[in-house]
């Protein structure tokens, strides 16, 4: 029987450069603008995103996310505060309630509303250039919130502007490079860069350069084999 979640999530970005420096450094924690399925309302936090998918299934998730991914032991995600997501549709009372209450408890702020996600909605398709409706709940999301992050509840006219702004964060997840099941990468022609910074990075962490090489797949490999 086909397996339709993995022991393994799934990080993934668009750049080369960005999946170096996240083994280098540990996940960037994107300050992220997260809509909820009721009329201009919604959050923003701090958070780093991953997907419960194996590889047979993620062809798809590369065109909206990229081509570049750290996949990680789900034993480690979750023994540094890696959460599954809660889906929740229009009809949710516990949104319609949150929306209501402006002034949200502390539990609720910070333990609760940045694991909502809305079960289907809109996102930009990278690859198109185009927005499209995208059922969310097929990526099984799991989220790193960290530690003492700024939960900004938006309600009303604001939430409409704030998908347009972009806003920096500093924060970083952890990365134990032993904890790597594998790094993917788009392209034969990112090898040899990657190779390179793998190198220093190895050598800095003491690990072994050869175990980290035997980790890595192409993009194009995936969409072929699995």
């Amino acid at each position: 029987m086909p397996r339709i979640s993995s022991t393994t999530l799934f990080n993934f970005t668009d750049k080369l450069e960005h999946l170096i420096d996240n083994l280098n450094h540990g996940f960037y924690c994107h300050n992220t603008y997260e809509k909820l399925p009721i009329k201009n309302n919604g959050y923003r936090v701090p958070m780093a995103c991953f997907c419960d998918i194996p590889l047979s299934l993620i062809k798809e998730h590369f065109d909206w996310y990229g081509r570049y991914g750290i996949g990680i032991k789900r034993s480690f995600a979750r023994s540094q505060g890696v959460k599954p997501v809660w889906y929740v549709t229009r009809e949710s009372n516990l949104v319609r309630n949150l929306v209501k209450d402006k002034e949200l408890k502390d539990y609720e702020r910070k333990h609760l509303l940045p694991y909502l996600k809305q079960f289907m909605g809109n996102q930009l398709d990278n690859r198109l250039n185009r927005v499209r409706r995208k059922k969310f709940y097929d990526e099984r999301e799991w989220r790193y919130i960290p530690n003492n992050s700024l939960v900004e509840p938006i309600f009303g006219l604001k939430a409409k502007r704030e998908m347009e702004e972009a806003k920096q964060n500093g924060d970083r997840m952890n990365l134990e490079l032993d904890k790597i099941e594998y790094i993917i990468i788009a392209k034969d022609i990112d090898f040899e860069p990657l190779l390179e910074a793998l190198k220093e990075i190895c050598e800095a962490a003491e690990m072994r350069f050869e175990t980290m090489i035997s980790k890595i797949l192409t993009a194009k490999q995936i969409e072929r084999d699995f």
